[in-house]
């Protein structure tokens, strides 16, 4: 018996192998028809597709848009500096020294910044170097989570991002506040979906919409005015696309109800609407007639926001730059306000980087470039552009080390010519110059704009 079992265990393991190796050969096959297919109907430029743990990217090989970049950088990103040197008379100096030395980017690079390490005070050399890194980095910063509603009403935690936003300032950084409604019960305080239900419950559906409107207009009340001056770009709105609980209960006007709630509170801070990163979908269309109804309906919209959270989709920079384009038209400036990189290939990630800072740096209508954490131990899935989880510089960091701080800054020596001037043509940005004439030597700051800047340096 126990060998005739045996015999009809391996009858049916055999039946069983022929089945799947047919089936794996019809897959086979048909796999092959697909991709055949596929690469018919791929009538794009060549590109180099990257493929890490969630996400797959197209780095383009089409040279047309860093030529383009280039240009941009030449004509939007740099002005003329004419330096003059005299001598105690007024009299130009020829053949003077001159040193024109930058000392921060009129662009904003930043990054997310972990409130918890900053504000914990801790004298471990992780702490310490993150602390450090900020202002060597970047000139721009955005809490993480401490002025997200939540985070914001929760009165034990609030000390830690008040204090956090003060050592941001004084490091002469600006801050971004991120966000003031994020448009759904989920990312909101859960006492106010508890308010609603229980109002919705008791008093019925006028009442209970009532509730939900006064207490978010009183909520971004609340915390612009109690931050008042002290942030530069308020994120309004965030992700509205996927979050409109609210708009679908109260209305789409709401939208502009809430900045404007946030314009009367501090009139001087710029106010964003942040959306996720989408390239050729719908997704991209509903973000514009979003914008489009602000504008129209005279919302106080300063500014446009794209995350850049590169995952699970294609991205080229040719389509990145067709984004830039179409959401220029709006004639307001664009920040990727949330960059970062889901992949594991080291390399890939230092291209995508260097190409997305360029292209974006590269457009006329972008003010700044936020990455979303720089260092893996404090980066929401552990993978930041600048350092890994020993504080080695990444390839990607070193991207970001070669463009912003060397090919995008402006560090020269020269003399005056014979009239006693000296002119460069230099990143946009606040500087020091110095000029020496013989013994005497005078340092001078000041700031370069786009329309040029002329200074004279008494000796």
């Amino acid at each position: 018996m126990r060998d005739h079992n045996k015999q009809q265990k391996w009858k049916r393991r055999r039946q069983t192998s022929r089945i799947l190796l047919s089936g794996f050969v019809s897959f086979l096959i048909v796999f092959g028809i697909h991709i055949t297919l596929t690469l018919a109907q791929e009538a794009v430029p060549p590109v180099q597709q990257t493929k890490g743990n969630n996400l797959i990217a197209q780095v383009s090989s089409n040279d047309a848009w860093r030529q383009a970049a280039a240009n941009n950088i030449n004509t939007y990103r740099k002005g003329d500096l004419t330096v003059l040197v005299t001598n105690a008379n007024g009299t130009p100096v020829p053949n003077a020294d001159v040193h024109v030395a930058m000392k921060r980017h009129a662009y904003n690079f930043g990054s997310a910044v972990d409130e918890n390490i900053v504000y914990s005070g801790s004298t471990n050399p992780d702490a310490n170097k993150y602390r450090d890194s900020i202002p060597q980095l970047f000139n721009q910063a955005v809490i993480e989570n401490g002025l997200k509603w939540s985070k914001w009403d929760n009165l034990e935690l609030r000390p830690r991002t008040i204090e956090t936003l003060k050592w941001l300032r004084d490091k002469n950084l600006t801050v971004r506040g991120h966000n003031l409604v994020w448009p759904s019960f989920q990312n909101s305080p859960p006492s106010l979906e508890t308010l609603y239900n229980n109002t919705l419950k008791q008093q019925g559906q006028a009442a209970a919409d009532k509730v939900l409107r006064d207490t978010i207009i009183t909520h971004i009340r609340d915390e612009v005015a109690y931050l008042k001056g002290q942030i530069n770009d308020w994120d309004v709105i965030n992700e509205p696309s996927d979050n409109n609980a609210f708009q679908k209960i109260l209305g789409q006007s709401v939208l502009v109800d809430w900045f404007k709630a946030a314009h009367e509170a501090d009139p001087n801070a710029v106010l964003y609407i942040n959306e996720n990163f989408y390239n050729n979908s719908t997704h991209g269309d509903q973000y514009e007639s979003e914008i489009q109804y602000l504008l129209n309906n005279g919302a106080p919209l300063g500014g446009i926001g794209i995350e850049s959270h590169l995952m699970d989709g294609i991205i080229s920079i040719p389509q990145l730059v067709s984004i830039l384009d179409r959401l220029a038209k709006f004639n307001l400036p664009i920040k990727i306000t949330e960059f970062d990189i889901f992949t594991s290939d080291k390399q890939s990630q230092a291209n995508i980087t260097r190409d997305c800072l360029t292209a974006v740096f590269g457009h006329p209508a972008t003010n700044g470039f936020i990455m979303w954490g720089f260092w893996d131990r404090a980066q929401w899935f552990e993978n930041g552009p600048i350092y890994d989880r020993d504080w080695n510089l990444k390839l990607s960091g070193k991207v970001y080390m070669d463009l912003v701080y060397k090919e995008w800054w402006t560090d020269v020596v020269g003399k005056t010519d014979a009239n006693g001037e000296y002119k460069v043509r230099g990143f946009l940005g606040d500087y020091e110059v110095t000029a020496k004439n013989n013994l005497v030597s005078k340092t001078v700051s000041t700031t370069l704009s786009r329309n040029g800047t002329k200074l004279t340096i008494g000796t």
